[in-house]
């Protein structure tokens, strides 16, 4: 492509005029510190120079950014566009390194843009695509490149494995009740220590549970580990799962345990535990906060208590009785003694602060529900017009279903993105390794709630839609079990008045 010079910026005007090559230059940085301002500047005046040696060169413009992730570079996105729609002849960087960070993206972009007729040239490893050795110098370099990133990996890796074997401490963030001083723990200056004392005494006198501690450390206003290591979109509430990690942490009885785990590959936001061998285990590492004889006492409950947990089939009501004050799922109580009830979750796991009670027998939701049909049926005559609208609501229901599982896949599938992207932006020294746990364990949280809610549509699609009961069943009803249930009732909302609202899969 060519082009008859008569306006220009002054840079690469043809010395004798007429026919000139417009180049686009493309400078990244792939931190945002502000000493990388002076690699920009001498990105772009060396690019500069190279033009003017060219006679007939003139710059179209630079393309300049401060990204990591090969995603979310926009103006690299924007200089694609336009040469696609060739605004330009020429793309010119200064090292591929700068241009692409794999092979399989400079592979894919580079034979593009020359089958569209666009000059690519990286200057410090001499590629130009004039040339006819330029496929494989690029293949050649984005090898070399990649096995760089695995050396510095694997390098930064060793160096965190010697510094633990020092007892040094390499996590992200201090253990709670902790602190760092000279590169090792220390027993924090506040209170928190004396939080992580009253946690395992509480276990241990199995007066309350994990989620019962959670309640009243929250209802007390203690501090969450988050928020006293300062994380951003730190949670600002106790729960069970913060309380076991604590319970079952060997760093409050002296012990460092470091390099548990790492990434499953190179650039990959997947994380792989190691086996215990390949852990760093450092012994009486540093003051405990716990004594030995008690942690072992709490391990021990831990397990013991495990064992009684129930195997997880639903109670009558899972999943159609929701708490109308908090929107909460009712949970089922039962006791070797009295009626079984539910309540709401939100109260039984949080406590009063966050909800109340919302109490209700089931013998007396099974009662009101059988009553209703009953009537209902003694009013409607044609049984089939009952089953027919019945059918009409559940398909109904099943495409909504269906496209909040495609809402939900979409949105898992941008969390993975967000997740790569961080990883990149940390490998290439964009952010730091504080910063990239931090948005770890953000995204992570998303996508652990996000994966849930979709294991609970499925699950739903599978058990809380069977097909239609026999017309026999449908009209005896001698006894209200799962699957008639969740044939004739969508949900059920309890007040906290008492008063129950009741959705049917039909019309009443």
């Amino acid at each position: 492509m060519s082009y008859n010079v008569t306006v220009n910026n002054g840079l690469g005007v043809p010395s004798i005029g007429g026919i000139t090559v417009k180049v686009a230059t493309y400078v990244r940085v792939s931190t945002v510190f502000e000493e990388q301002d002076s690699s920009v500047i001498n990105q772009e005046e060396g690019l500069l120079d190279y033009i003017r040696k060219k006679d007939s060169w003139v710059l179209y413009e630079s393309y300049s950014e401060r990204q990591s992730s090969f995603k979310k570079r926009e103006k690299f996105k924007r200089m694609i566009d336009d040469a696609m729609a060739k605004k330009f002849d020429v793309i010119l960087v200064k090292s591929l390194s700068r241009f692409g960070r794999s092979a399989g993206e400079l592979n894919t972009i580079v034979p593009k843009l020359v089958e569209k007729g666009i000059r690519f040239i990286a200057l410090s490893e001499s590629i130009d695509t004039d040339h006819y050795d330029w496929q494989s110098k690029i293949a050649m370099y984005s090898m070399v490149y990649h096995m760089s990133s695995q050396t510095t990996s694997d390098w930064i890796r060793l160096a965190e494995r010697a510094r633990a074997k020092r007892g040094e401490f390499t996590g992200s963030f201090t253990p709670y009740g902790y602190q760092k001083m000279d590169k090792k723990l220390v027993i924090a200056d506040d209170n928190t220590s004396d939080i992580v004392q009253k946690i395992f005494d509480w276990y241990q006198e199995g007066v309350m549970g994990m989620q019962a501690i959670a309640n009243r450390l929250n209802e007390e206003g203690i501090p969450t580990p988050a928020q006293t290591q300062i994380r951003k979109n730190g949670s600002q509430y106790w729960c069970q799962r913060s309380i076991k990690y604590l319970l079952t942490n060997p760093v409050y009885v002296g012990d460092l345990v470091a390099q548990k785990e790492q990434a499953a590959a190179l650039g990959s936001t997947k994380r792989k535990k190691k086996n215990q061998e390949e852990q760093v285990i450092m012994e009486n590492n540093h003051p405990p906060i716990i004594s030995r004889e008690q942690f072992r006492v709490v391990q021990d409950l831990i397990h013991r208590r495990g064992k009684t947990k129930s195997c997880g089939m639903p109670n009558l009501f899972t999943q159609v009785l929701y708490c109308a004050d908090c929107g909460g799922g009712m949970q089922c109580v039962k006791r070797s003694y009295g009626k079984t009830h539910y309540m709401c979750g939100n109260y039984k796991l949080r406590g009063k602060n966050f909800c109340s009670r919302h109490s209700v027998y089931e013998l007396g939701l099974v009662d009101l529900i059988l009553g209703d049909i009953k009537k209902l049926m003694g009013d409607h005559v044609n049984n089939e017009a009952l089953i027919r609208e019945m059918r009409k609501e559940v398909e109904g229901e099943k495409r909504g279903t269906v496209k909040e599982i495609a809402s939900l896949k979409k949105e898992i599938k941008k969390l993975d993105g967000r997740k790569q992207a961080a990883e990149d932006k940390w490998l290439d020294g964009d952010i730091t390794k504080e910063e990239y746990h931090q948005m770890l364990g953000r995204i992570s949280g998303q996508l652990s709630d996000s994966n849930q809610k979709l294991a609970d549509l499925r699950k739903g699609q599978e058990d809380n839609k069977p097909a239609l009961p026999d017309i026999a069943k449908l009209t005896s009803f001698e006894k209200l079990d799962r699957e008639l249930l969740l044939m004739l009732v969508k949900r059920i909302e309890v007040r906290k008045d008492g008063n129950i609202k009741i959705q049917y899969n039909f019309k009443v």
